[in-house]
């Protein structure tokens, strides 16, 4: 059998399959909403099913609901409740508000947030803005329980180490926490182009391992290293939580080492597509409704296809055993070029310092990651353990503030584009695309001639 037809058939093969299981993914979705309470003051029974997020003035939790007003009811609901209650995952709970549908809002930069639709992908289909909590009961351990306190714990040793605003710095930088940076702070690292740095994405976890393999490599067998950094990513993710968003980003940061790390980007490129293939095939919301799955896998297939050629051509950058500078700047460019027109469509922002900024900024970030995890390992000792370490975190965190809170100050530093519609954003890729697979295949045949 001709290969063309091999590759047809195993396409037409991937689309029943995807159709057939988009059916049953909107028929239980369909059993499982609380839209029909919505408008209702009612008393929901359920169990919260995350971790429950503090804010300033409140406290977020998803509830698992399967009971309302005395009767059977399945569904999600996220509930806000006062910013002092005590909640924890795998709580029993019963609450009482009214169900409100989530609605899309306007951003500062006159971009659509489809609120409905981000709940959506989380399985969350109506809102109880100002609820009440009557109930609550422990259930006992769970793994996941468990794994959220230790998540905690370490959360506190960092925070008595590390004083802040650099303490919620590197909460983000380690766990994706960004709720405790102030406004302006926030402000500063949109405006830089460096918001990825204080979100969990797969482009820190790939810059840190490779970083980390590094080292290790020079000490330990390529094999007991790559295990030693394959099983740090999957331990981090569980203490993290396990979410959608952090397995996306733990797969695309193991993707961009394999790519990177041990320059094999023809497997890497081949996980890339299985990871979004698998992806969509679990939640396909997630092609509809989620940015963030849309800009981890274009991040990372710039990765994969621009960065090999463009390190080439930084051959005057410093590239040390332990510490490859010119990587980390081929991937700095790479990623921003690649993600730069869905940042444009998703945001508006377009920021004129973003190259070097993250050029200045990015180098500190693997070591920033490894003393703040030293830092809250020792700390959970005794903070006197952690003196060392915390003052080695400090400084980067602070060299980190300072790059973005320096770029951000400069005249001009960014713009607003207007919202244009989804079709340009496809209409820029594909000439974009075609352009990176291009230059992937001349930088293969230059590496390898025949």
């Amino acid at each position: 059998m001709p290969q063309a037809t091999k590759v047809c058939l195993l396409l037409l093969g991937v689309a029943a399959v995807f159709i057939f299981r988009v059916e049953w993914f909107l028929e239980v979705e369909a059993e499982r909403s609380l839209l029909p309470f919505v408008g209702k003051t009612a008393v929901l029974d359920g169990v919260v099913v995350n971790d429950p997020e503090r804010r300033s003035n409140s406290l977020h939790a998803q509830v698992d609901v399967y009971r309302i007003n005395g009767d059977p009811a399945l569904g999600r609901l996220l509930a806000i409740l006062p910013r002092d209650e005590e909640l924890a995952y795998n709580d029993e709970v019963s609450i009482r508000g009214e169900l409100k549908e989530p609605e899309a809002f306007e951003t500062d930069t006159g971009r659509v947030f489809d609120y409905a639709g981000y709940l959506r992908v989380r399985g969350v289909s109506a809102i109880m803005p100002f609820a009440t909590l009557l109930e609550q009961e422990d259930r006992g351990w769970s793994p996941l329980r468990a794994l959220y306190l230790l998540k905690h714990s370490f959360e506190r040793a960092l925070e008595r180490a590390v004083s802040e605003p650099r303490a919620a710095l590197l909460l983000g930088l380690l766990l994706g926490e960004r709720r405790g940076l102030p406004e302006p702070i926030t402000q500063a690292f949109i405006i830089a182009g460096l918001i990825h740095v204080v979100v969990l994405s797969g482009y820190n976890i790939s810059l840190v391992s490779e970083s980390v393999l590094r080292v290790l490599g020079g000490v330990l067998p390529r094999r007991v290293a790559l295990w030693g950094g394959g099983v740090t990513i999957v331990l981090f993710a569980l203490m993290v939580g396990g979410g959608a968003a952090t397995i996306r980003a733990c797969l695309m940061g193991l993707i961009g080492v394999l790519a990177r790390y041990l320059n094999r980007p023809q497997a890497a490129l081949r996980a890339l597509a299985a990871a979004a293939l698998a992806m969509a095939l679990w939640n396909p919301l997630v092609l509809m409704h989620d940015s963030g799955f849309a800009l981890s896998i274009i991040a990372t297939l710039g990765l994969i296809l621009l960065s090999p050629a463009i390190e080439l051509r930084l051959a005057w950058v410093p590239a040390w055993k332990r510490f490859n500078l010119r990587s980390i700047a081929a991937s700095t460019i790479a990623v921003q070029v690649f993600v730069l027109p869905a940042l444009l469509y998703y945001t508006g922002v377009l920021s004129f310092v973003s190259l070097p900024a993250n050029l200045l900024a990015l180098p500190a970030v693997p070591f920033a990651m490894f003393f703040g995890f030293i830092t809250g390992t020792l700390g959970l000792l005794h903070p006197l353990v952690a003196t060392l370490p915390a003052l080695a975190v400090s400084l980067l965190l602070q060299w980190i503030l300072a790059v973005a809170q320096w770029f951000a100050a400069l005249p001009f530093a960014w713009s607003v584009v207007p919202p244009f519609p989804v079709w340009i954003m496809f209409f820029v890729y594909a000439p974009l695309t075609a352009l990176a697979v291009w230059i992937y295949s001349r930088s293969r045949r230059e590496n390898n001639p025949v």
